[in-house]
């Protein structure tokens, strides 16, 4: 009988089945798609340059596993922070001293109404603790990238426990890149969906689209959106609890568009973030030459990423925007287009969590064991850095570890 099936082979599901195999354990991986890496993915080929899909940076890398997995590859980690705050480029100009310290200050009053307001315990949309001034507009587009939703759908407690990362750093070859070469040697067995899971008898038996395993014990890595809408059936039902934080954890929506450029029609120099407008929350920031490729990077969060994607009209809109920042010579020269659709994605179904106001506590449930053979894992379980590879990956190897320390550890023999 296999230890351990992990359902998912994206950052937790690797990193937990990395854990135990470590330990001597059996494990195998049970991976829906025809991939590993769940919600990263680095297309090499369409545009003829490295472009992360999904996730694309190693958030708190100075501290971050992946980070050193990455270097252990050989591959190129680019350490630069990125110029995502006030003194970003608007609308292709960068701001004088003075609007840029506007902003900041505007933006730092924000993020203090946010911590006062969870530091007495009011858990409530953080929509209603912002002002109503001409910075509110960029704050709240702000809210969709980071979190995936808009700010009256954001938990002010759980905004406020999300730790501050002062090292974001890109990988030139690509974010999926690196976590699909870290399955490597791991038992994964791609296009097997799982339909149910059994729980109650002392083991678990996992029925897929190609037959049943049995094993120990189960970790479900699978994202919230996907469970939640009733991806796979427990047997039995899951306790209310956890049922209720699956649906207090809902994925945002976040997409992409790349436009692949010859190098020497694009502007600026080297790697540079622009902001097409700041007087509207329904705006796109662009990254010109992400990672150091030919490319133009369009990124869309909350309602926005939502409405267009359903609609057909990502890349329309980066477009027409990218045109009213760098003027309309510049869309003509676009050599490729490609567009991520993570909504539409029956395996992901979303970007990534955010926990609905009132429910921040919600992420230490969800990463509560189920039974001694059933947890879950994933960013969504992770109250600080829920969103990120990081997150993910320390949610697997905490969920991994901690089978080995309780259904796995051996008894002390008495003397």
């Amino acid at each position: 009988m296999i230890d351990v099936i992990i359902v998912g082979a994206g950052c937790a599901g690797i990193a937990a089945a990395r854990c135990l195999q470590a330990a001597g354990r059996t494990v195998r991986v049970l991976e829906a798609r025809d991939r590993v890496g769940g919600r990263t993915a680095t297309d090499r080929t369409t545009l003829g340059a490295a472009a992360d899909l999904g996730a694309a940076w190693l958030h708190f890398a100075d501290e971050n596993p992946w980070t050193a997995i990455a270097r252990a590859q050989g591959r190129t980690v680019i350490e630069r922070q990125p110029d995502w705050g006030a003194r970003a480029l608007v609308a292709g100009r960068r701001p004088g001293p003075d609007d840029a310290a506007a902003t900041e200050r505007a933006f730092g009053a924000c993020w203090s109404a946010v911590e006062a307001a969870a530091e007495a315990g009011r858990d409530v949309p953080v929509s209603t603790l912002l002002p109503r001034d001409a910075f509110r507009p960029r704050f709240d587009a702000v809210m969709t990238w980071m979190m995936g939703v808009e700010s009256h759908a954001v938990s002010s407690v759980d905004l406020s426990r999300y730790a501050e990362s002062a090292h974001d750093w890109a990988v030139a070859e690509g974010i999926g890149t690196v976590v699909s070469a870290a399955a490597a040697g791991l038992p994964v067995s791609l296009s097997t969906p799982v339909t149910a899971i059994h729980w109650s008898d002392g083991q678990v038996r996992v029925v897929t689209t190609s037959g049943e395993l049995r094993a120990r014990a189960v970790i479900v890595t699978v994202p919230t959106n996907v469970l939640a809408q009733g991806g796979i059936r427990f047997v039995p039902a899951l306790p209310d609890t956890h049922a209720r934080a699956l649906h207090d954890l809902p994925l945002g929506s976040c997409n992409k568009v790349f436009f692949r450029f010859d190098d020497a029609d694009l502007p600026l120099a080297g790697t540079a973030d622009c902001l097409a407008r700041a007087d509207t929350s329904r705006t796109v920031p662009f990254t010109i030459r992400p990672a150091g490729q030919p490319l133009v990077m369009a990124y869309f969060g909350g309602d926005l990423s939502r409405e267009l994607e359903a609609g057909g009209g990502l890349a329309e809109f980066a477009r027409e925007s990218l045109g009213d920042c760098f003027g309309a010579a510049l869309p003509r020269a676009i050599r490729g287009t490609l567009v991520s659709g993570w909504d539409a994605d029956p395996w992901a179904r979303g970007c990534y969590s955010s926990a609905r106001p009132g429910a921040a506590d919600q992420r230490g449930v969800l990463g509560t064991p189920v039974s001694p053979q059933l947890r879950f894992a994933g960013e969504a379980c992770d109250a600080q850095h829920y969103g990120t590879i990081y997150g993910a990956w320390q949610s697997g190897t905490t969920a991994a570890q901690h089978l080995l320390d309780t259904l796995f550890a051996t008894p002390r023999s008495t003397p």
